[in-house]
């Protein structure tokens, strides 16, 4: 189920009404140092296995069928070259952090949240870890958005794009929100990360 990208933005507009933590609200200002914090403790969230679709058709069908409304940018990087499929099962766990929990006293850019989170041994998302997730939380709570940190994928017009998975209160939402390094979260934006099985800890 597609959104136009007008629906998609009154719908994003919902999201930030409900919750303090809307990550695609660009925020001016500079991104401060990160104080060190004890990330390690922040248990695995939840595990996906990757590959459970093979290609973008599949995907789509599931999403319709699972009626996921998607957002335009959301749904055209699906079936980019750059938006990969794993072609075998692999599990992978999940951890919820929010930028200021990564140390933060300001709003930041990506890149600074990215590389802070590698000092802490979290790893970026495979793409498609985004509309897996999508249709494993089903019981997401209302107002909550979750931005999946994830390599950017370039639309046709080549802005990087990034996933996120959103409740409205009309449904579960997969949208496509800016990618770029220095585009700035604010302190509540959460982010979703992969935590290598080396330092998993139990849920």
């Amino acid at each position: 189920m597609k959104l136009t990208r007008c629906t998609a933005i009154a719908l994003l507009g919902l999201v930030v009404a409900f919750s303090t933590s809307n990550a695609l609200a660009e925020v001016e200002g500079t991104p401060s140092q990160p104080a060190r914090v004890a990330l390690p403790a922040i248990p695995v969230w939840r595990g996906l296995t990757l590959g459970t679709y093979k290609g973008v058709n599949a995907l789509r069908a599931a999403l319709d069928a699972a009626r996921v409304r998607v957002g335009d940018s959301a749904d055209e990087i699906l079936g980019r070259p750059g938006f990969p499929f794993s072609q075998t099962k692999t599990d992978v766990n999940l951890v919820v952090v929010s930028v200021a929990e990564l140390g933060f006293d300001d709003s930041t850019s990506l890149a600074d949240i990215y590389r802070r989170a590698g000092e802490f041994g979290l790893e970026l998302c495979p793409a498609e870890a985004a509309p897996l997730l999508r249709l494993q939380y089903a019981d997401q709570p209302m107002g909550e958005f979750l931005n999946v940190a994830m390599r950017p994928v370039e639309t046709y017009r080549g802005q990087p794009i990034a996933l996120s998975v959103a409740n409205a209160g009309i449904g579960p939402l997969l949208l496509g929100g800016e990618a770029h390094p220095d585009f700035l979260l604010n302190l509540m934006a959460k982010l979703v990360f992969v935590r290598p099985a080396r330092i998993a800890m139990p849920r």
